[in-house]
């Protein structure tokens, strides 16, 4: 009996990690999740599936480990602190507090995933986490690639793990224009080709590595799978941080540069995340013409740099910067400017100020320093990854399905031992 039911919860984890790609959700709509009469995603309250399974999974193991719980606590005290004090300052001085109660709940919630996965070393192995992102990545690429070759989404069962109803006359959807025609970038189950691509990069790197399970066939064949589908993304930002990734491993590999070397690179190229938000408004004023979607991302960095100059000590309130933006924009009717800022290092300056980037920091710098005591090339790779796509979008931080994806990178990263 004892042995069937460790079996029926190993395989409940496993489970939780395959279906990190769905979004099968009930979505609620009070409200404040309304602007301008449109309902806007990021502020509506919504429960997934995914949720209520790892809850489940959750609570029964941390009331059984309660002492060792308590012994983490006490060893973070003062981080914890930290956190506590922001959250509730953020609480009061955010512009509505019901939005940022809802996530700075979701941000607890994948906290102790990340926490419960750095503690159950005896499921949650790069092996085991490995193989499983094989097999549920390849099962969503192939997906994705039906929808690319129909032109549609593929319906039917697939709507109940959040594949939504589109094709590529949808309006607003993202199309590619190639040799004449048109054709749908890969949604998969995902809320945009950008994030399916994020989520997509991680899984490929965790699989090269860590994956050794089963024929070389399979794995080879899954990967010429998973890359394709990567590639029908078509996301920029993707490209470019898989590329960057790459010039590193090749560099790492031959010890022309150390993980510390590689690691303040990025870093510092990250940092012009700021320069981007002050010179904003400069660049759009100039006479170069740019892509409609640059000039778009130009001015949610400029509102931001707008709003953080005032409210640049406690932010606006977590998940409110659509909201504020909106206030600070001339141009509040135009539909696309109800979406977060692409770049997670301006939103979470802009909604929750500088102490918010500070312990947003610490906890960066704590994985990089871990994954590079540890002589870990693909975690300092899956890391930089994160980082350089994080300076081009948004999901990491707003997206359910990233969101686990990243607490599970930061669950197994942290350990002593990966």
């Amino acid at each position: 009996m004892i042995f069937k039911l460790k079996l029926l919860e190993n395989f409940s984890n496993l489970l939780l990690i395959s279906l990190f790609p769905t979004q099968m959700a009930i979505h609620f709509w009070p409200k404040m999740a309304f602007i301008f009469g449109i309902r806007i995603d990021y502020l509506a309250p919504t429960i997934y599936f995914t949720d209520i399974l790892f809850i489940g999974l959750f609570i029964p193991w941390i009331i059984k480990e309660r002492s060792r719980t308590f012994s983490f606590l006490k060893k973070h005290i003062y981080l914890i602190i930290m956190f506590l004090t922001i959250v509730l300052i953020n609480l009061f001085y955010s512009t509505s507090i019901d939005v940022s109660l809802l996530k700075w709940i979701k941000i607890f919630e994948f906290l102790c995933l990340g926490y419960y996965i750095s503690q159950r070393k005896d499921i949650f192995t790069l092996k085991t986490i490995s193989t499983t992102l094989f097999f549920s990545t390849l099962f969503f690429s192939t997906l994705g690639i039906l929808q690319f070759v129909k032109g549609e989404t593929l319906d039917g069962i697939f709507y109940l793990l959040g594949e939504r109803t589109f094709s590529i006359y949808t309006p607003g959807i993202a199309i590619v224009n190639m040799l004449g025609q048109t054709f749908l970038r890969v949604y998969s189950t995902f809320p945009h080709p950008n994030s399916f691509a994020g989520f997509l990069g991680i899984s490929m790197m965790m699989v090269v590595f860590n994956y050794n399970s089963g024929s070389k066939l399979i794995k080879s064949v899954g990967l010429v799978i998973m890359t394709t589908t990567f590639v029908l993304t078509f996301s920029l930002s993707a490209f470019i941080a898989i590329f960057i990734s790459a010039v590193l491993f090749f560099f790492l590999k031959n010890n022309f540069i150390n993980n510390k070397t590689a690691t303040l690179i990025i870093i510092s190229l990250l940092v012009s995340s700021f320069y981007l938000a002050i010179f904003s408004r400069t660049i759009l004023e100039s006479d170069v013409n740019f892509p409609q979607s640059f000039e778009e991302r130009l001015e949610l960095a400029n509102i931001s740099k707008n709003i953080f100059s005032t409210r640049w000590i406690m932010g606006t309130g977590l998940n409110t910067s659509i909201i504020e933006g909106v206030k600070n924009s001339n141009n509040a009717n135009v539909v696309w400017l109800l979406q977060p800022v692409h770049n997670i290092y301006l939103l979470i300056f802009t909604e929750v100020g500088i102490f918010g980037a500070v312990l947003m920091g610490i906890l960066f710098y704590k994985i990089l320093a871990n994954v590079i005591i540890l002589k870990n090339l693909s975690g300092t790779l899956i890391i930089v990854f994160v980082l350089i796509t994080g300076f081009f979008d948004h999901y990491w931080f707003t997206i359910q399905q990233n969101m686990l994806l990243l607490a599970l990178v930061f669950g197994i990263y942290s350990r002593e031992k990966a």
